[in-house]
C-alpha cells in the first residue's frame, strides 16, 4: 500500500540556481515528515539497487501529469494555493546522489531561492510499507522550497557556499562499493554516468537471461513429458509381448496351464526388458509331447472292419449248395 509523504528537507545549492535539485537523497534516512496529513516517525530508502526503478516510476506518473491540464508544480512550504516555484520536467537516477529531479523555475521560484529567501527542497511522493517511493501523487504540488525540514541530517547550507560542496562531495561508502563492484574509479567526471549505465544494462541483461531460463524450463519439461510417453508406451508394447510369448509356452506345452508361479516369473522377466528370459522362455521343453498334435475320439466315426477269416468248410458247404441248385 502507497501512502503519500512531504517534508523531506533536501538544500538547495544556489549560488547559481540550479536546472536539477535532489529530490529524495540516496540512502536509508529515518525521517519525521507528515504522512497522508500525519507526523510520523518512517524510514525512506533510495540505494543503487533500487533507485533506477523508482526514477523511472516517478518519470512514468510525471509523463502522466503533465499530459493532463493542471500542470504539476513545485510550491511553496506546501500551501497547495501559493504561486508556483518551479516546474518539474524530469527525473533520472544518480549514484551517490540520489534521485534527481530537473526544475523550470518561476520568476518567484529564482528569486526565493537567489535571495536565499527559501535554502531546502521538500518533496511531496507515494511511499511503500517498506520504505521505497512508491509514485507521485495524482494531484497537487511534487514538493515546496521549505526552511524547517524533517530531514534534520542535511545542515542548512548558505546559497553563496552550496554549489562547490556538491560538486566535490566525497561519494559515499555505498557508492565506493558500487564503483569498485562495476570497476569504476570514483574519481574520474562521469562516474556515475557510467555506474548508471551499467546497472542498467545489467538489469537488461538479466531480464534476456531470464526469459532464456524460461525458454529453457519449458523445453525442459516438453522434453521430460515426451520421454515419460515414450516410457509407458514402451511398458506397454513390452507387457504386451509377454503375455503373447507366455499364452503361445502354455499352448504349445512348454508351460503347463495351471503353473502360475511359471508363467508369473516369465512375464515378469520379459515385461522388464529381459532379452534373456525370452530365450530361455522358448527352449524350455514341452511337457506333454505330442500335444499339439490333434486328438483322434475312437468312439466317433464308422466301426473298424475287421478282417474274416475263411471257413474250413468252404470248399464243402459250396458243393452242397451247387447239388442244390442243379435239382
Amino acid at each position: 500500500m502507497a501512502r503519500l509523504i512531504s517534508a523531506l528537507g533536501n538544500p538547495l545549492y544556489a549560488s547559481a540556481i540550479p536546472d536539477e535539485i535532489v529530490y529524495i537523497p540516496e540512502g536509508k534516512h529515518r525521517i519525521t515528515p507528515k504522512v497522508d496529513g500525519k507526523a510520523q516517525t518512517i524510514f525512506v530508502k533510495v540505494t543503487p539497487e533500487n533507485g533506477a526503478t523508482v526514477a523511472a516510476s516517478l518519470q512514468s506518473d510525471l509523463e502522466k501529469r503533465m499530459a493532463e491540464n493542471v500542470r504539476p508544480i513545485i510550491d511553496f512550504d506546501h500551501s497547495n494555493t501559493g504561486p508556483a516555484a518551479a516546474l518539474p520536467t524530469a527525473f533520472r537516477y544518480e549514484v551517490g546522489k540520489g534521485i534527481m529531479c530537473a526544475l523550470d523555475w518561476t520568476d518567484s521560484g529564482r528569486r526565493a531561492v537567489e535571495g536565499r529567501d527559501f535554502s531546502y527542497f521538500s518533496p511531496t511522493f507515494l511511499i511503500g510499507d517498506d520504505g521505497t517511493p512508491a509514485g507521485l501523487p495524482e494531484r497537487g504540488p511534487l514538493g515546496a522550497l521549505v526552511n524547517n525540514p524533517a530531514f534534520r541530517e542535511i545542515p542548512r547550507i548558505a546559497a553563496a557556499d552550496a554549489s562547490a560542496d556538491i560538486e566535490h562531495q566525497d561519494p559515499t561508502p555505498m557508492s565506493k562499493l558500487v564503483f569498485a563492484a562495476l570497476g569504476i574509479d570514483p574519481a574520474h567526471s562521469d562516474a556515475e554516468t557510467s555506474a548508471v549505465q551499467k546497472i542498467e544494462a545489467s538489469a537488461g541483461r538479466i531480464k534476456e537471461l531470464e526469459a532464456s531460463i524460461a525458454d529453457l524450463t519449458k523445453e525442459r519439461d516438453k522434453l521430460k513429458a515426451d520421454s515419460e510417453k515414450q516410457k509407458a508406451e514402451a511398458a506397454d508394447a513390452r507387457k504386451e509381448r509377454a503375455k503373447t510369448l507366455v499364452e503361445a509356452a502354455v499352448a504349445d506345452g512348454r508351460i503347463a496351464p495351471k503353473d502360475e508361479d511359471t508363467k508369473t516369473f516369465y512375464t515378469g522377466l520379459i515385461e522388464a526388458g529381459n532379452a534373456n528370459a525370452e530365450a530361455q522362455l522358448s527352449k524350455l521343453p514341452k511337457q506333454h509331447p505330442g500335444i499339439d498334435k490333434p486328438l483322434v475320439n475312437a468312439g466317433q466315426g464308422e466301426p473298424e472292419k475287421k478282417e474274416e477269416t475263411p471257413s474250413p468248410y468252404a470248399s464243402v458247404e459250396a458243393a452242397f449248395a451247387a447239388e442244390i441248385d442243379a435239382k
